[in-house]
């Protein structure tokens, strides 16, 4: 009884009517709306504000459908597998990375192995990431720390090197390379708290015992660059966002080890799937590859 009910409410919520619902499930309208009715009836609760034709779901419903996804969200999981099992060369993968470069790398390498597989990208910081793994809108991961928990697998996939970005004007740009120290008291344009590339240099500076002046914070790396341009700061780019620039020059420091590390994420419960198990052993023979 219970299982009838709370599949016709999930389908509800998920089509966003009960017509969607009914078509979804291949019963009659009327049958979905007493199988809600019946839910809401029996526990006293209210689960979809109704308007009209228009339904959205209350504090309880969107409660209960966090639930509910857990029951019934696999079924298109289950369907994509059933479709990819026998064939390899077809099927779709969906991804949520925190930057472009490595996760362009990694489809370069899927297209020539899998012409036919059909992809999509998000570009999203690590924690979105993460959510769009649990919530199932994405298959792989790209971010920037290593995020294994109880539900997310995490395997190192590559590191690139941090430069001290400086304005062409500033007193070390006729320099290729520079210690920690002379950074001491740098006016330094500091990227948000989510930025492994800031938390590369701020653990480099904190060890060499330096402070920097942060003079204002910024979120996107589009917006540093704009800003060491016009000679409000330095900045810190990792060598794979760096993009050549007249008033930019990059500087290696000499005494720190700074990288930021890209590491591919996937749903423990997944990882086995035949697209996704194929992709993190393809990722794997690049890691070797670049190895050796």
């Amino acid at each position: 009884m219970y299982q009838k009910w709370l599949e016709a409410f999930h389908h509800v919520a998920t089509e966003g009517s009960f017509t969607g619902a009914a078509q979804r499930l291949n019963v009659g309208q009327p049958t979905i709306s007493s199988h809600v009715s019946n839910l809401e009836g029996r526990f006293g609760v209210e689960l979809f504000h109704r308007k009209g034709r228009s339904i959205t779901l209350t504090p309880a419903g969107r409660m209960l459908y966090d639930i509910t996804h857990d029951l019934y969200g696999h079924e298109q999981e289950a369907i994509a597998f059933l479709n990819t099992v026998k064939d390899l060369e077809h099927g779709e993968l969906n991804f949520s990375a925190v930057g472009p470069y490595d996760i362009m790398e990694l489809l370069a390498a899927l297209r020539q192995r899998r012409p036919g597989v059909k992809c999509s990208v998000r570009i999203a910081v690590i924690d979105e990431v993460l959510e769009d793994l649990e919530a199932f809108r994405a298959d792989i991961g790209v971010v920037g720390r290593d995020s294994a928990s109880e539900t997310i697998h995490s395997e190192f996939y590559n590191q690139h090197k941090v430069y001290v970005v400086v304005n062409r004007t500033h007193r070390l740009a006729s320099r290729q390379e520079v210690r920690m120290r002379e950074l001491s008291g740098e006016p330094m344009i500091v990227r948000m708290s989510s930025s492994t590339t800031q938390e590369a240099f701020d653990k480099a500076a904190a060890k060499a015992g330096i402070e920097v002046d942060p003079v204002f914070t910024i979120e996107s790396r589009e917006g540093l660059r704009e800003a060491i341009i016009r000679g409000l700061g330095i900045g810190v780019i990792s060598e794979t966002e760096f993009a050549p620039h007249p008033e930019l020059h990059a500087l290696t420091v000499t005494d720190a080890k700074m990288y930021t590390r890209a590491y591919i994420a996937c749903l423990k419960a997944r990882r086995n799937r035949p697209l996704i198990r194929d992709f993190l052993d393809l990722a794997a023979s690049i890691v070797e590859e670049r190895a050796n």
